[in-house]
């Protein structure tokens, strides 16, 4: 039985079902009970439901139609993976899935909603919706996805927790303790919850255990958050909601005056407790909803805070200075691989998901590689136009028949988490390709170079790395940039991003570490992305901050009209390959450095400088 079959089964079992209760539809987002972006395999409800395999989405099930809800990213995707006659792929914007729902959903009826799957901002957000469009919204207490999916789902994902070394941490558990505690007492709250596993393992200084993060080559990763929950009292004591079977001795042995563990079950107590004495925080935008539910339906009041997350957004040093060294070895393997492909491909068939193989393979060689921090995105050609592209065994296009190729991969290593890509010509680029890339790499540059008044939000900046592209009438549809986490999560706050959303809204401060990532997309032809991590830090200049590129992934030049670029935009390439020659080169093969040295040698050549 293949997927899609799989998929038209769970669906056809999600509509009998609402036909046999007062509920007229279901919502059914791709985030879990801890609203993890990359839920591991046993939660992905909505892949079950839809057989829809992207990172994010959300649909709607009714008892005689379905909508699936995309961003951009994904929107390309779905209408080649999903089948029409099942579900409509809708744009993920408020007005389109207004619409939808307008013109399928009759006032009164009720949609149901797991408001343990939803953020309380986002369960809002419903409600909204609902008045607006007259359907009722309905909290569910338990979910029929989870009656219903019995054949074949896999095992609950419960790694074990161990500590995260201070050398990569860069600061005390502690000592983060005490200083929340002081925080949650001056902003008068009887207590911070964190329904965040990222803000619980950055505070605790935990992650889960490297064992737990493999995966097969082509399936989504594992996050190495630890999946529970804490809460915080303004002496700084925290209570961690957690399986006391789950934690490896050392992390079981830590002081019970600053960490108390008890059971998951004893969270509802808790809080209801809590709520009665006074404000309870949490973060709105990364809570589920069902918590927040709880403290109001004791009596209390929930604030908004995300002050962990944006501690956690702003790097130590120790922590910068460990992304870099993972940004070396991760790029060392990036280029064996390069200098593997450009050998091969003009020799033999290479596919996109050997190419996956064998980067994954690559990336193994070194001791302090853990496991992917996301699947590889290898897309070449036609598959390229989708933004998030990823091979499987079964479905993948062949190198050898477009000279178009881009590769964005990452790896979990201790202190640093990457992703980047890189755009290669694998055959002989035609103009459109060149001028494509060009106009590319010319905002990559731009906003890698950017320097801006302390305090700047995302959002301004997201023009810079579009500019070039504007003027030829191009564009991407997606963010241009997000923050990076740190042995955790590839995407956190804050966001470089056209829109002024929550996260692009964040001012921009030292030790953030964030993307540059334009791109371009034609469909039916390629695609294209240049990606890199780059540090905030503070300007010579008093009042203003800029970037540091910490990645170390070369560009094609094959791919690049030089003739295009400024002197300074030349200077600026031809200075960042000798630093990439110069932390690379110790860790090549003899193919490796071939490649490199040749690409390092025509940016020096283009800027007028001698090789």
């Amino acid at each position: 039985m293949n997927p899609s079959t799989i998929s038209s089964n769970a669906l056809q079992q999600l509509q009998d079902w609402l036909r046999s209760t007062e509920i007229a539809g279901l919502v059914i987002p791709s985030t879990d009970e801890f609203l993890s972006e990359f839920a591991p395999p046993a939660n992905r409800r909505l892949e079950w439901a839809t057989g829809f395999r992207g990172s994010t989405g959300v649909a709607v099930v009714l008892r005689d139609a379905a909508g699936l809800f995309l961003d951009g990213r994904y929107l390309q995707q779905a209408r080649e993976e999903i089948d029409p006659r099942l579900l409509d792929t809708v744009p993920a914007i408020p007005a389109e899935r207004s619409t939808w729902l307008r013109r399928h959903l009759q006032r009164g009826m009720k949609l149901g909603l797991d408001p343990w799957l939803h953020a309380a901002l986002d369960q809002t957000l419903w409600q909204q919706l609902a008045n607006e469009v007259g359907f009722q919204l309905q909290l569910l207490d338990t979910n029929p996805v989870d009656a219903l999916w019995t054949m074949a789902r896999p095992s609950r994902h419960e790694p074990l927790i161990v500590d995260y070394p201070i050398c990569f941490a860069g600061e005390r558990y502690e000592d983060k303790c005490a200083a929340l505690g002081k925080h949650v007492a001056a902003a008068g709250l009887q207590a911070l919850l964190l329904g965040d596993p990222e803000d619980v393992s950055w505070l605790l200084n935990v992650r889960a255990a490297g064992d737990a993060l493999c995966v097969n080559v082509g399936d989504w990763h594992i996050v190495p958050t630890c999946t529970s929950r804490a809460l915080v009292d303004a002496n700084g004591r925290v209570t961690w909601f957690v399986e006391p079977s789950r934690l490896a001795p050392d992390v079981l042995a830590r002081s019970a005056d600053a960490v108390q563990v008890a059971p998951p079950a004893a969270l509802s107590a808790a809080l209801g407790e809590s709520a009665v004495k006074g404000p309870v925080g949490a973060d709105l935008r990364r809570t589920p909803a069902a918590l927040c539910n709880l403290i109001v339906q004791a009596g209390g009041t929930v604030r908004d805070d995300d002050s962990v997350a944006r501690s956690r957004w702003r790097k130590h040093p120790a922590e910068v200075e460990s992304a870099r060294k993972a940004h070396v070895v991760d790029a060392a393997a990036v280029v064996k691989l390069i200098a593997w492909l450009v050998q091969t491909v003009p020799q033999r068939i290479v596919t996109e998901f050997e190419v996956a193989q064998r980067l994954q393979e690559l990336r193994a060689q070194h001791s302090a590689y853990i496991a992917p921090s996301m699947p590889a995105m290898a897309a070449s050609g036609l598959s390229g136009a989708q933004p998030h592209y990823v091979p499987r065994r079964h479905h993948s296009r062949r190198l050898n028949d477009h000279p178009i190729f881009w590769l964005d991969s990452g790896g979990q290593y201790l202190g640093g988490s990457t992703d980047n890509t890189i755009t290669l010509a694998l055959g002989r680029p035609e103009p459109s390709h060149v001028l494509a890339h060009t106009l590319v790499l010319q905002g990559f540059i731009s906003l890698a170079t950017a320097r801006a008044p302390a305090g700047t939000y995302g959002f301004r900046l997201d023009p810079l790395a579009r500019q070039a592209l504007w003027r030829h009438g191009m564009d991407y549809p997606h963010g241009t940039g997000h923050g990076v986490g740190n042995y955790l999560n590839i995407h956190e706050g804050p966001a470089i991003t056209r829109e002024p959303t929550a996260l692009a809204t964040v001012p921009l401060e030292p030790g953030m570490i964030v993307t540059n990532e334009p791109g371009y997309y034609l469909a039916g032809d390629f695609g294209l992305r240049i990606e890199c991590h780059m540090v905030v830090v503070q300007s010579a200049y008093p009042g203003f901050i800029e970037f540091d590129v910490v990645s170390r992934l070369p560009i094609d030049p094959q791919l690049v009209d030089f003739e295009r670029l400024t002197p300074v935009e030349r200077e600026w390439l031809a200075d960042y390959h000798c630093r990439v020659w110069r932390d690379l080169e110790p860790l090549l093969d003899e193919g490796g450095r071939r490649w490199l040295r040749t690409a390092t040698n025509a940016f020096s050549q283009a800027a007028g400088n001698r090789a």
